[in-house]
């Protein structure tokens, strides 16, 4: 083979294969460092999350790296259209299959970005309660009360209601205690409104307050209203019942509770039950 035939070949191929492999290699390096400079962008942002910068700054990283092999196969005379087309299509059907699993990371990107909710808080979402221990791109994970790790899918909590017992600061507690009918409004009052403000977890403004909110089959029901920090609203609750019993006892006001009556009605037999019992005695004697 003459020289001139096999430089001729080394052109032809060997040139373009070091320019794909050069742009390859200029082009990935090139990419990360993009990446790199966009997740320190959203790095400083003020609302930035670690987990959705480094998610972002992959999903740069990686279009770009298709983007140079693309172009790394345009210089070897690799027609790109059947590869876009097939890559396109693949796409849609990958979407198709993993739709739930893409839709959980998208709303995943939605809560991390307006964040409803951070780590800490205490929240409702898609039916369960709990305190939030985790945040992820497709799914958030929750603790409940009686300690179980409740793990629930992103979309289900971006597509409905979130309740959030936390972000507002303090909390307001309402309970309702009924009295007798015969017992002073005022002193009952009185009574439960000091019970709860001497409980070190109520705020002193505002002061608690109680007022008559019913008129039941049996009691006068008033209604407290005290405000406590949203991380003592548990503890209060379970705190205020006693005091506040042994405050009306301590004043001589009745608490009312339910009571059962039964009455037995004696019914004479009639004129017919009697008839009927003196024809089943009669049959028995003639059998």
């Amino acid at each position: 083979m003459e020289l001139d035939t096999i430089l001729s070949y080394v052109t032809a191929f060997a040139v373009p294969v070091i320019i794909a492999l050069l742009i390859i290699f200029i082009g990935f390096r090139i990419a990360k460092k993009i990446a790199g400079a966009a997740q320190t962008g959203f790095d400083k942002s003020p609302n930035s999350d670690a987990s959705l910068s480094r998610f972002f700054a992959n999903l740069i990283r990686y279009l770009l790296m298709v983007v140079v092999l693309m172009a790394a196969l345009s210089v070897l005379g690799v027609d790109t259209s059947p590869i876009f087309a097939t890559i396109a299509g693949a796409g849609a059907a990958l979407a198709f299959v993993l739709q739930g699993a893409l839709g959980n990371l998208a709303a995943g990107v939605m809560l991390i970005i307006f964040r409803p909710f951070k780590v800490g808080d205490e929240v409702e979402v898609d039916g369960t309660r709990g305190k939030v221990t985790s945040i992820n791109m497709t799914a958030t994970q929750l603790s409940t009360t009686d300690n179980v790790n409740q793990i629930v899918g992103n979309g289900k909590i971006w597509g409905g209601v979130i309740k959030n017992y936390t972000s507002m600061g303090p909390r307001r507690f309402d309970k309702d205690f009924g009295i007798s009918y015969d017992a002073d409004i005022d002193t009952a009052i009185a009574a439960i409104t000091a019970a709860a403000a001497a409980n070190p977890r109520v705020h002193a403004d505002p002061a608690p307050w109680a007022k008559v909110v019913n008129l039941g089959d049996s009691s006068v029901d008033i209604q407290l209203r005290a405000w406590c920090d949203a991380a003592d609203y548990k503890a209060f609750s379970t705190e205020i019942s006693q005091p506040v019993k042994e405050a009306l006892d301590a004043a001589g006001i009745g608490i009312p509770y339910p009571h059962e009556v039964k009455i037995k009605q004696h019914v004479k037999n009639s004129k017919g039950r009697d008839s009927l019992a003196k024809f089943k005695a009669l049959k028995q004697k003639n059998a």
